[in-house]
C-alpha cells in the first residue's frame, strides 16, 4: 500500500501545498517545481514521472490527456478536479482525500474533490 502524493498545477496556491506538507503529507506544487510556465501535458508527464497524482481545475485538458493516456496504455496517479473553493476549504478536503486513498485506489482514476467532505 503506497502513501498518496499530489501535485498542484499552476492554477491553486503554493500556500496548499506548504499547509499540506506541515500536516506530514508529500505535497508539491508547480510554483515551487518552477513547472509554472510548462504546457499541461509535460506537467502531467513530470507528475507521472514521480508518481503523483494531480490537483487541478482544469477539466478540459486534464480529461483528454487522462484518455491519451489510458488509450495508449500508459499509467498515471489519478487526477483530482476542483471547483473554485477557498484555499482553506481545499486544505480541508485535501487532508480527507490523503487519509482516506491510497496511491493504488487512485492510479488511473478521476475524481472531484467535492467528493471528499
Amino acid at each position: 500500500m503506497s502513501i498518496l502524493k499530489i501535485y498542484l498545477n499552476e492554477n491553486l496556491s503554493w500556500k496548499i501545498s506548504k499547509a499540506l506538507r506541515e500536516c506530514g503529507y508529500d505535497v508539491v506544487s508547480s510554483h515551487e517545481t518552477g513547472m509554472n510556465a510548462e504546457e499541461d501535458d509535460i506537467q502531467f508527464e513530470f507528475a507521472v514521472s514521480e508518481k503523483r497524482a494531480v490537483v487541478t481545475n482544469n477539466f478540459a485538458d486534464f480529461v483528454k490527456l487522462c484518455s491519451e493516456y489510458s488509450s495508449s496504455g500508459k499509467d498515471h496517479y489519478g487526477v483530482i478536479f476542483t471547483t473554485k473553493y477557498t484555499t482553506s476549504e481545499i486544505i480541508r478536503r485535501l487532508r480527507i482525500l490523503l487519509k482516506t486513498m491510497t496511491a493504488e485506489q487512485l492510479k488511473n482514476q478521476i475524481r472531484w474533490l467535492n467528493e471528499f467532505d
